[in-house]
């Protein structure tokens, strides 16, 4: 009977155990494209564990203060198509014929591996990326492998899908409206429908899929938006989104010139104009990479 009486206090002390150890860990559940406040959770602590600001979280579920409680449902933007994917790659190089190199050897063991370059303040830099996985632990032994063959400088990033304001190519319609709110007025093109949340000019342009009605193509325009967790200036975005991954200048309105930051990431671009004071977002341009 002591025996019996000794197992249920061991049985029972476990589980207080583990629920000490979850809430002090404040990791907040999700189900769907929410989740579940747990002891320990801040809004801070939610923002970096979703890659989002406090104020977005803020807007996204209409909070008027920091202050959120146990079990109280938040929504976060796209959440299963907004998870981090981790990056392995097989070195960066300035010089782009040692990336090539580098490419050839991995090919030869085997190794599907392609060229991605960064533009940092200025200067290229090129990454031999080996894998695109979305569980680390695949990631860690790609990375391992490398090694192996002597690839010392192999390392791992952590990157989101490209989105803006958390709307992914392949997102729907409703989670769109969502994110942004209900426009004033729609107007629809073939399968391109033009958003106006202000009366003079469309902020949201996006192109369907007929055949389930995904979304393919958003373009933003930060000037027409009422909503201020757009990013409308370079820095912000750089803030956001890092360093692109090429930089262009191209021919704008009454032949002025504009820069376009271009981002790349599993097979989708995003492309964002700057205006011609070199500060200013003229628009956010999301779909499949060609």
């Amino acid at each position: 009977m002591k025996k019996v009486k000794r197992f249920i206090q061991v049985v029972v002390c476990s589980l207080l155990m583990a629920s000490l150890f979850c809430f002090a860990n404040g990791s907040a559940n999700a189900t769907g494209n929410y989740i579940t406040v747990q002891k320990g959770d801040t809004l801070y602590r939610i923002s970096k564990q979703y890659h989002l600001t406090v104020q977005e979280l803020k807007d996204y579920n209409d909070l008027k203060n920091d202050k959120i409680y146990i079990g109280q449902k938040l929504y976060i933007p796209n959440l299963e198509q907004s998870k981090s994917m981790f990056i392995v790659n097989a070195g960066s190089f300035t010089n782009k014929a040692n990336a090539e190199k580098r490419v050839s050897l991995l090919k030869k063991e085997g190794i599907d591996a392609i060229i991605v370059k960064k533009e940092i303040k200025g200067k290229s830099h090129y990454r031999v990326q080996a894998g695109v996985y979305s569980s680390k632990v695949n990631a860690e032994k790609q990375q391992n492998t490398l090694k192996k063959m002597g690839i010392t400088d192999a390392y791992i990033l952590t990157e989101k899908p490209l989105h803006i304001n958390g709307i992914t190519v392949g997102a729907t319609y409703n989670q769109l409206i969502h994110q942004f709110g209900k426009p004033g007025k729609t107007e629809d093109q073939s399968n391109i429908r033009f958003l106006y949340y202000r009366n003079d000019g469309a902020g949201v342009q996006v192109k369907f899929t007929k055949a389930n009605g995904s979304i393919d193509q958003l373009q933003v325009y930060p000037e027409f938006l009422k909503t201020h967790s757009i990013p409308n200036e370079r820095k912000e975005i750089l803030d956001v989104y890092g360093y692109p991954n090429d930089v262009k200048i191209v021919s704008c309105y009454e032949s002025a010139k504009c820069e376009q930051l271009i981002y790349l990431f599993n097979q989708n671009q995003l492309t964002v104009q700057i205006d011609r004071d070199g500060k200013s977002v003229q628009y956010l341009d999301l779909k499949r990479a060609e």
